[in-house]
């Protein structure tokens, strides 16, 4: 390796002081303190904290991370007739999916819609059929469990992604520590990332479960890297041939599917990092290259250096707060050093910056200034083609166009043409700071009654559109439940607020707001204010609109 910078020596320290503290011997692995589970391991986390012992190296650090690397690959799953083949069980207490009951390889490209639709017409059916005899949310949830005790449920008994993931850290770890392992683990993890290659290439060639655009990436790159160390030239013509689509499909707008998100921008440029440092083709380098450019261009019109954020509108994400769910902060504090060090402070996805620290970071210098400084007033409109994950796979890359307003002490983010059914989708966005330096946030999200807003679910449509002070919102309805549309309000310090019918006034800042709604109901949510409009079925009206307006 080469000599790391100041900067990649505390983010290598403060991770591996992260991962050190919740190591569990006995297990080989790291507690799952990424999820707030500690009750359970993590094996994606694990494998990370394999490439940092490495990194760090002596002391007995080069014997645990055999450990944890062996300990890793026993959660790998080897029936290569399952849909989960080559991906990894989360952690030892996971749950195991069902098999043998479900011959995926013999549907078609994008069965997956059709297969989802279907049951959740069928769930809908039964439920409302037998609604007088039991309750509907009663019976929905017993047909469900039957469906997942037959067909493994994606992400609720195995994670596809882990394969990408720790197939990541492997190559990693493999290019440059090889010689100091044991010739017995190196043989076996070259058996793991067949496995592992395997089942992502069959993955993406049947379109079983959508690759959004950070999976995606790592997927180009490790059939890449593996097709070459391997010698399987299959996998290094299919990286080429889906470099080559990906880099056409970015060229169109200069924009990914997962368009303008603090939570996977951190993801795409770690695996854009892998690419630039230890990609194998010249076509999957120059694809790397162009995209790592092109991202950045898109922060620098997004990001708000005075208020350290990035504007919305979000096509997935967590958390409003950038620092809160992404690594983000890190990729700044690589580029412009102490001043932005405040911006890497430990949170769930700490546990990849050793992977981070050596990928590094490739800002163009004329994003450098925007990056540094608020950049000025400005209204942004970028246009992106979706990636609806729950949608017939022939139209499911809708066109959006994403506004957005960045003033000095108030930005606001809004998406029109989407039709994601994801609650990872933030169509209506705020930012702001008050006059004594407290920051604040606004986001609508949607959710059944009692459940929550990050669920999947039809039949609600957001169009919203971002002006000078000014935020506008159109909700469609066309579901049987109830839906509460809330204005989630959050921020650094406890949120005291007047809200009438007309008229909002939150700290630091005041709107008019003109509501074609229900009255709504304001309600405390821990720390955070809601503000809910609930829509219910019996009405006339199935729209609502919202126009919020700084006074």
């Amino acid at each position: 390796m080469k000599p790391m910078s100041e900067e990649q020596r505390f983010l290598l320290a403060q991770s591996m002081s992260m991962m050190d503290a919740i190591y569990d011997d006995q297990a080989a692995m790291l507690w799952n303190e990424e999820d707030g589970d500690s009750e359970s391991h993590s094996t994606r986390a694990s494998a990370h904290y394999a490439v940092g012992l490495l990194m760090r190296g002596g002391l007995g650090y080069r014997e645990r991370a055999c450990a944890v690397l062996h300990r890793v690959m026993d959660m790998q799953f080897d029936d290569p007739e399952e849909i989960y083949y080559g991906t990894f069980r989360t952690s030892p207490e996971a749950i195991v999916p069902p098999k043998g009951h479900f011959p995926w390889k013999s549907f078609g490209p994008g069965f997956s819609y059709y297969l989802t639709n279907t049951l959740e017409r069928i769930a809908d059916k039964l439920s409302g059929e037998l609604a007088a005899v039991a309750g509907r949310d009663q019976v929905q949830s017993a047909f469900e469990s039957a469906m997942d005790s037959v067909l493994p449920p994606v992400w609720a008994s195995y994670d596809p992604n882990w394969r990408e993931f720790i197939a990541c850290a492997f190559a990693i770890i493999l290019e440059h520590f090889e010689s100091q392992l044991p010739e017995d683990l190196v043989s076996r993890m070259d058996r793991a990332m067949e496995r592992a290659v395997i089942g992502s290439v069959e993955r993406r060639l049947s379109d079983a479960i959508p690759m959004n655009t950070n999976i995606e990436l790592m997927h180009l790159f490790i059939c890449d890297y593996f097709g070459h160390r391997l010698n399987r030239a299959e996998w290094i013509a299919h990286a080429d041939n889906f470099a080559e689509q990906f880099r056409q499909s970015f060229s169109e707008f200069g924009t990914f599917a997962e368009f303008n998100s603090s939570t996977y921008y951190g993801v795409d440029l770690t695996v854009l990092g892998l690419l630039r440092n230890y990609g194998r083709s010249s076509e999957v380098r120059r694809m790397g290259s162009e995209a790592e450019s092109g991202l950045w261009d898109n922060i620098g019109l997004f990001y708000h250096a005075g208020l350290e954020n990035l504007c919305g509108p979000f096509s997935r994400g967590y958390e409003m707060e950038m620092t809160a769910h992404s690594s983000l902060g890190v990729f700044l504090y690589l580029a412009l050093g102490e001043s932005c060090k405040h911006l890497t402070g430990v949170n769930c996805e700490t546990s990849h910056d050793p992977l981070i620290a050596l990928a590094g970071v490739n800002v163009p210098s004329h994003i450098v200034p925007a990056l540094r400084s608020f950049s000025g007033e400005r209204l942004v409109r970028k246009q992106y083609r979706e990636l609806c994950e729950r949608d017939n796979p022939q139209a499911n890359s809708h066109l959006c166009t994403a506004t957005a307003w960045l003033g000095e002490h108030l930005m606001i983010g809004a998406m029109s043409g989407s039709r994601n059914t994801s609650g990872q989708l933030h169509p209506a966005t705020m930012h702001w700071q008050s006059e004594d330096g407290e920051r604040y946030s606004l986001r609508m999200v949607r959710r059944e009654h009692g459940g929550h807003w990050s669920k999947h679910m039809r039949g609600i449509v957001t169009n919203a559109e971002a002006e000078k002070d000014k935020l506008s919102i159109q909700v469609e309805f066309a579901t049987d439940k109830p839906i509460e549309m809330v204005f989630e309000i959050s921020g650094t310090a406890p949120i005291a607020a007047e809200i009438t019918e007309g008229r909002w006034r939150l700290p630091g800042l005041t709107f008019h707001v003109a509501a074609e709604a229900p009255p709504p109901i304001v309600a405390a949510a821990g720390e955070r204010l809601e503000i809910i409009y609930t829509y219910r079925p019996a009405s006339e009206n199935e729209q609502m609109r919202f126009v919020l307006e700084k006074i």
